[in-house]
């Protein structure tokens, strides 16, 4: 057991119900002048979209300080006050590993590192042993953060984990194709892992409603690309798949764990998360017990996750996707419900107390407004159902403005706006951004 888990922080939980905790970094925002502040050991966190904004402000809100990291200055994320300061430079590069190195030099101490997207991971976890000297930094091995970059690897992986997977088809030859016309429609076609050449051409994932269809997509597609994968399409709407979002030490042990259920994805059920809450108390036992036998057989180590989707016919779990080594786009749902798993990873890595937490009793909403609005309009356009955002006494949280930190919430809004507006974008910015240059 670990002996920290028992100790009381001095960091007081916020009460169910009470938000006030969210909006502390306004007042910490000069934090590198708050000589009394606990917390001295900054955070990295490297990608600045949605998720990494929702870790940003997760730690800052129990003042621990925060360096923003992104090669992109227009993202809206890099407009937070909860980060003491953003820093641009390369992190889809070789390039990043040498800058991470630059900035802890610059930092005076050894910070923690924290990714936020897969290709800074898949970078950070293959340079690791550098990596490792300059920060604090607790992962998965770098064959579990490869291997995971595969569906013909999760197959194998939930097998060994006894974790239902939907019925796949390597769809590779001629041959794979005659074997796709035995599965039952609709299907989902996407590629077998994360293909650059493969997303720059063609749509994250297609729904097919029969074998003609796949065969002729197949056609289209394999001229450029071949790994291709046919699931059986688990029944249900969106609002029937459920995640797992846990942070394990290097021992594995669980120190934090949250269940939520997504409500919106945009597309509608093929994309990523548009709004998601807390997932019902009568399904996150099962939940997290899945995750667990996820994790325990593959030897989990950091951030981890697991998205399941349960079978409206069968009431069955599926697993439909994990990750790891890395926080997830929607990660602040957690922290909205009370449990606030960047800050336990971080306390767990400067060997601080770990944080009492509990979450709340009412269900939070985490929402990306613009995605939001795009998914209901096309499920109200297709005259299907709409899940209501709102969940009995809880409250809808959009993913980019906050009363206390709004210049995300707006620089999201103009970036719907054709480029004039990017002077306007930049007049705005409240501070000066350290640029990394050659």
């Amino acid at each position: 057991m670990d002996s920290r888990k028992c100790q009381t922080s001095t960091v007081t939980p916020a009460k169910p119900g009470d938000f006030s905790f969210l909006f502390k970094y306004e007042r910490l925002r000069e934090m590198k002048q708050l000589s009394s502040n606990q917390y001295k050991v900054p955070v990295v966190v490297v990608g600045m979209d949605a998720g990494g904004l929702g870790v940003t402000r997760s730690l800052a809100a129990h003042g621990v300080p925060v360096v923003a990291v992104d090669d992109n200055l227009q993202k809206p994320g890099m407009a937070t006050r909860a980060a003491i300061r953003t820093v641009q430079m390369p992190i889809r590069s070789e390039q990043l590993i040498d800058r991470l190195l630059r900035l802890a030099q610059e930092l005076g101490s050894k910070p923690v590192l924290i990714a936020t997207l897969r290709l800074p991971l898949l970078l950070i976890s293959e340079h690791r042993d550098l990596i490792a000297q300059a920060y604090h930094i607790v992962l998965p091995s770098h064959e579990l953060v490869v291997a995971m970059e595969h569906k013909e690897h999760l197959l194998e992986i939930a097998a060994k984990a006894g974790v239902a997977y939907p019925r796949t088809v390597q769809l590779r030859s001629e041959r794979a194709l005659i074997e796709a016309a035995e599965l039952r429609y609709p299907v989902i076609l996407k590629p077998a892992d994360n293909d650059l050449k493969y997303m720059k051409q063609f749509k994250k994932a297609y729904i097919l409603e029969n074998h003609p269809q796949v065969a002729q997509l197949a056609a289209d597609i394999w001229p450029s690309y071949r790994d291709l994968v046919l699931q059986e399409w688990i029944r249900g709407h969106d609002d029937t798949l459920y995640f797992c979002l846990q942070y394990r030490n290097a021992d594995g042990k669980t120190l934090a764990s949250f269940v939520g259920r997504k409500l919106l994805s945009w597309p509608p059920g093929k994309g990523a998360t548009a709004a998601c809450t807390a997932a019902p108390a009568n399904h996150r036992g099962e939940v997290e017990r899945i995750t667990d036998r996820m994790f325990d057989a593959v030897g989990l180590r950091g951030f981890g996750s697991v998205e399941l989707k349960l079978d409206s016919v069968s009431g069955q779990f599926f697993l439909i996707e994990p990750t790891v080594g890395r926080t997830d786009q929607q990660e602040e749902v957690a922290t909205l419900n009370g449990i606030n798993i960047p800050h336990a990873a971080y306390c767990d890595q400067i060997g601080a107390p770990l944080p009492r937490q509990t979450q709340t009793t009412a269900s939070h909403t985490w929402s990306n407004p613009l995605w939001t609005r795009w998914a209901r309009q096309r499920l109200h356009a297709q005259n299907l159902r709409a899940p209501r955002l709102r969940i009995d006494n809880g409250r809808v949280f959009d993913a980019y403005f906050r009363p206390a930190d709004p210049l995300p919430g707006l620089f999201n809004l103009l970036q719907q706006v054709p480029e004039p507006l990017a002077l306007v974008r930049s007049c705005l910015r409240r501070r000066p951004v350290r640029i990394w240059r050659k």
